[in-house]
């Protein structure tokens, strides 16, 4: 999901974002918002198994990049 699409669901559920928030902060209050551990990107050691979260193909670009 590109920054603008993080930026309308954000806005959808009513996040406050400013226009300026990054890509990060935003999807990590959309997690809390939603009920989620407020994870994203934050496991730079192992993979993350969770295959129904909807951010876990972005989460992983960093992992991925990292190991390269």
């Amino acid at each position: 999901m590109n920054l603008q699409e993080v930026r309308d669901k954000a806005s959808a559920l009513g996040i406050d974002h400013g226009g300026s928030t990054p890509k990060l902060v935003l999807i990590r209050a959309i997690q809390r918002h939603e009920g989620s551990t407020s994870c994203f990107g934050t496991d730079v050691r192992y993979a993350c198994m969770n295959f129904q979260c909807p951010w876990h193909a972005d989460c992983l670009k960093p992992i991925a990049e990292w190991m390269r």
